[in-house]
């Protein structure tokens, strides 16, 4: 609970309501200049971070702001993740978001040789095979959805073939993980898409049992063969994570390109700038990452006392941060609210900071410029249809896009036939 010796006042703003999804960057921008660290009495009462220095503060110190979703832990505190409050009770754990200590560090260590810019490389090929073959399939047509045709199954199958999982059915995973991000968890949309979680995590078993005994050169299969300093991973624990890093790949990158070529389907300048200067594509990813922020969100748990911004935090608290709120901070960034695809310096936090820095960054951003490069490239005049566009309704995790209807002057396959996954 908050301490009784600061004057300041609490709040109560409900981070699932609509109307303060619908108005979010206003009402953080609100909240951050009165009192940056507020205690927020609602969903049973947390800290709300929203200040750039403060909420780095808490991403650098992974001994005392916590991920563990552990609910009865040996020190007696109930830790409950990173998911939000309230936590659907069918949401699975986070298996390497929600850990921390030795088991996170051993994991992730085992995970960097896939994730490093050498892994990321080495996928490449595939990358622009996937790229070309998606964009191929609709590209003799003159229409199409960004996100439905190409932002939505590129990263997905690219997902898939690095967990080895068989791609045929990317679309499901697909269609499950962006449903889950692009609603509150009251929404009936999310409710009935929960309930397939348990069918979902049964087939991550079983392909799990299947690596067991027909290895392949794939994550899986380096999941059930890890050793740590503590055991190997429970089946349990394998299953947690392929559901963590399936939806961690699919749905984050689907919705940062697709925000990005949202914005260069409304800002012509921007889309000129960047077909006549390549050079400005990694900027100007930087700055979509920072501005659009696609994990909008994460909660931690205090395992120790510690004051924060002034404000004195008990152990056992919760805390919700706001990246996006952090990443518009005025005290940070010039012209925050605004998207500078040159922008210099660019100290974002879109990725989190320290030893839980978004393992698949690399790979994010690779993904994000070989799409990105392919659209500018080849349907250079593509034209947002702003009557069917369709951005998530929106929940206070996660951001994206559901569909975005695009219509272009038709082109030609460049790629092979055959499908290459």
């Amino acid at each position: 609970m908050p301490d009784t010796g600061d004057q300041r006042e609490d709040i109560h703003l409900d981070l699932n309501d609509r109307d303060f999804i619908d108005h979010r960057h206003e009402r953080y921008a609100e909240v951050r200049a009165r009192c940056p660290v507020v205690f927020d009495t609602a969903a049973g009462g947390f800290w709300l971070v929203t200040d750039y220095d403060s909420v780095a503060t808490i991403a650098r110190d992974n001994e005392t702001f916590l991920h563990t979703f552990d609910l009865a832990a040996p020190d007696g505190i109930a830790y409950e993740g990173i998911c939000g409050y309230p936590r659907h009770p069918e949401q699975p754990a986070q298996g390497v978001s929600e850990i921390d200590g030795p088991d996170h560090q051993d994991l992730r260590r085992a995970l960097n040789a896939r994730f490093s810019p050498a892994g990321v490389l080495a996928l490449r090929p595939d990358l622009e095979r996937v790229t070309t073959w998606f964009l191929d399939e609709v590209i003799e047509h003159g229409e199409m959805d960004l996100v439905l045709d190409f932002t939505s199954p590129v990263p997905a199958v690219l997902t898939l073939m690095q967990m080895g999982i068989p791609c045929e059915h990317w679309k499901r995973y697909a269609d499950f993980f962006h449903t889950t991000a692009a609603h509150a968890a009251e929404d009936p949309e999310y409710q009935s898409v929960m309930s397939h979680v348990p069918e979902m995590m049964a087939e991550f078993a079983e392909f799990a049992a299947y690596r067991r005994t027909h290895p392949g050169d794939d994550i899986v299969t380096m999941l059930v063969n890890l050793e740590r300093e503590s055991g190997p991973l429970t089946d349990q624990q394998v299953v947690d994570v392929i559901f963590n890093l399936v939806a961690g790949g699919i749905d984050t990158t689907t919705s940062l390109v697709s925000w990005a070529l949202h914005h260069l389907g409304t800002d012509l300048d921007a889309r000129r700038r960047l077909i006549a200067d390549r050079s400005l594509l990694g900027p100007a990813i930087e700055e979509y990452l920072r501005f659009y922020s696609p994990n909008e969100t994460l909660t931690r748990t205090a395992a120790r006392d510690v004051e924060l911004g002034g404000r004195q935090i008990s152990r056992g608290d919760r805390i919700w941060i706001s990246w996006v709120a952090a990443n518009r901070d005025p005290a940070v960034f010039e012209r925050p609210d605004e998207v500078l695809i040159d922008r210099a310096n660019n100290r974002h936090l879109a990725f989190g900071l320290g030893g839980h820095r978004c393992i698949g960054m690399h790979l994010a951003r690779a993904e994000a410029a070989a799409m990105i490069d392919e659209v500018l490239r080849r349907i250079p005049d593509y034209v947002v249809d702003p009557e069917r566009f369709l951005p998530y309704p929106g929940g206070p995790m996660m951001t994206g896009i559901s569909s975005m209807p695009v219509s272009f002057a038709p082109g030609s396959r460049s790629g092979p036939t055959e499908r290459p996954f």
